[in-house]
C-alpha cells in the first residue's frame, strides 16, 4: 500500500496545542508548541530554542528529533527517520484492516509500551486524539518513577 503524508499525521487545530499537552507539561514543560503529530499520536514539538522534539506518547518520553524545523523536514524525506516516528508498515496494516481514523483521532494503544503493550495490529483502535494524550500522558506521570517491571493494579484518570 502506498501511503501519503495525509495517512502519517493527522490534521490539528493549533489552538488546542495547550489541551492536547496539558498532561504532559510534567515532562515537556511550558515552553514548546505542537507542530506536527502523528498518525500514532505521537507529537513532534517546538521548544524555544527552534529545536524539534518528539514526544513518544506511548512511551512516555521525550527525545530531540532535529535541531531546527528545517533538519526536521529533511528528516522526513529519510526513510530510517520515516520508518521510527511515523511507523508506515502499521500504519498501512491498519489502513488494510479497515481501522480508518475519523477527524480529530488517532491510533491509540489499547495497552500503551510504557505498560508492555507491544506495537501490534491488535494492540490499537482509533481514538480521540485529546483523549489518547490526556490518557497517555497521566498513566506516565503515574508510572515514571515505577521500576521496570513493576506490576500495578489499577490505573486513576482525572477528569
Amino acid at each position: 500500500m502506498r501511503l501519503t503524508w495525509n495517512d502519517l499525521t493527522i490534521g490539528f487545530d493549533p489552538n488546542k496545542s495547550d489541551a492536547l499537552l496539558e498532561d504532559w507539561r510534567w515532562l515537556v514543560g511550558n515552553q514548546v508548541q505542537v507542530v506536527v503529530v502523528s498518525a500514532l499520536g505521537d507529537l513532534f514539538l517546538r521548544d524555544a530554542e527552534g529545536h524539534i522534539l518528539w514526544l513518544d506518547v506511548g512511551a512516555a518520553r521525550v527525545t530531540q528529533a532535529a535541531e531546527s524545523a528545517k533538519e526536521f523536514e529533511h528528516f522526513k524525506q529519510q526513510t530510517d527517520h520515516v520508518n521510527e516516528w511515523f511507523v508506515p508498515q502499521l500504519i498501512g496494516d491498519l489502513i488494510t484492516a479497515g481501522q480508518r481514523l475519523n477527524a480529530g483521532q488517532c491510533y491509540s494503544y489499547k495497552v500503551p509500551p510504557m505498560m508492555s503493550g507491544k506495537m501490534e495490529l491488535d494492540n490499537f483502535e482509533p481514538t480521540d486524539l485529546l483523549v489518547h494524550c490526556s490518557m497517555c500522558g497521566q498513566i506516565g506521570r503515574q508510572i515514571q518513577y515505577l521500576p521496570e517491571g513493576t506490576k500495578i493494579d489499577s490505573i486513576h484518570y482525572r477528569k
